[in-house]
């Protein structure tokens, strides 16, 4: 795991940025056969590996906040990895998601507050496998330092990358409050997109 370094800064500007609630549908699209299949929603709480809002090491659920934007989604990683997306199988799941504290980087005041522009939101950021994986991007050290507690955020919304005006949201499982709830609307996936 690449840990970002220390940065008071950033992380005294996260504890005094103003957070949202989020409460409604969310979703997940998986490209995958029978074993895909087979995963229950709880199994997409074990990831671990790094995300745009994230380095490796952080517990976190990646969800979209529009079944477009889920679909935009699976069709650039199928494509990605070298699978025509029209004829791919695709499982998804939707949950009801209802948070009290999300940091909100789809509101331009709040990406003026961290310090981060929406062009380096949606920058490629994935790293070659065969190059020394690169220090994280400011992103991924924002969604750490939140994921440790800086700002009490549980989650964080952002800008997707694959779809104009959709959105992502990034749920730390060690920040979920008492108050906060992501439910299955079912404990299995749906084939294709419900």
């Amino acid at each position: 795991m690449s840990i970002p370094a220390n940065d008071p800064k950033l992380q005294e500007t996260l504890r005094a940025v103003p957070a949202v609630a989020f409460d409604g549908p969310a979703f997940r699209a998986i490209p995958g056969g029978d074993v895909v299949g087979n995963l229950t929603f709880e199994h997409l709480w074990a990831g671990t590996s790094a995300g745009r809002c994230n380095p490796a090491g952080v517990a976190r659920l990646h969800l979209s906040a529009e079944k477009k934007t889920a679909e935009a989604e699976f069709r650039y990683y199928a494509q990605k990895g070298g699978i025509d997306p029209d004829i791919a199988e695709c499982y998804s799941f939707a949950a009801n998601v209802k948070l009290a504290r999300v940091l909100d980087l789809t509101d331009r005041k709040t990406r003026r507050r961290v310090n981060i522009a929406l062009k380096q939101i949606l920058a490629e950021w994935e790293p070659d496998p065969l190059k020394a994986p690169p220090p994280p991007t400011l992103l991924q050290c924002i969604g750490y330092w939140a994921s440790r507690g800086h700002g009490d955020f549980s989650a964080i919304l952002c800008p997707s990358a694959r779809r104009t005006s959709g959105r992502n949201l990034v749920i730390f499982k060690g920040r979920l409050a008492a108050s906060d709830s992501v439910v299955a609307m079912s404990k299995n996936p749906t084939k294709g997109f419900p």
